[in-house]
């Protein structure tokens, strides 16, 4: 199959998967500190300008977003809390502790009405052709093994004239 990228070093591209999992089953309920940790604080301002760039609707007007590899669900609670009442977000992610971590956040912050959580892969999404109206992943790209096709399923996925916003370390 080849090799692909992990960290610093060259791994089996069929490894990646296993390696990534293993990775985010140990900090899924410190992830936002780890966050903190690797970007000096930083990652919080690069998030609020994602969420300035995807410019929820702050209106009734129905908006779907689709949060890949939104683990605990930090960028679709900023959408929601930016955008009108017709905000919807999905937040998919390979990894079920990270979505457990989220769905107990949405409850806390009585978001779980606007952002429901799937458990899903990137390069093979579980959602009809057209249905988002924006596309986010931050800090997962470089987790996806096959990331031409995860970027292919972004492309399937998005209505024509939608938006793909990709926040990344590298």
């Amino acid at each position: 199959d080849g090799t692909t990228h992990f960290g610093f070093r060259d791994v089996e591209l069929g490894e990646k998967q296993t390696l990534v999992n293993e990775v985010f089953h140990s900090v899924a309920k410190r992830y936002d500190l780890m966050n903190d940790l690797m970007s000096g604080g930083m990652h919080r301002l690069w998030k609020e300008a994602m969420i300035t760039a995807l410019n929820p609707p702050r209106s009734d007007a129905p908006f779907a977003l689709l949060d890949v590899a939104g683990g605990t669900g930090d960028i679709s609670f900023r959408a929601a809390k930016a955008a009108g009442h017709g905000f919807q977000a999905t937040v998919c992610d390979i990894n079920g502790e990270m979505l457990a971590v989220g769905r107990e956040r949405a409850a806390a912050q009585h978001l779980d009405h606007q952002v429901s959580f799937v458990e899903g892969n990137a390069e093979a999404l579980a959602f009809p052709d057209k249905s988002f109206d924006a596309y986010t992943i931050a800090f997962g790209i470089r987790n996806v093994p096959r990331i031409p096709t995860a970027l292919g399923e972004a492309y399937r996925v998005l209505k024509p004239g939608s938006r793909f916003l990709c926040l990344e370390f590298s």
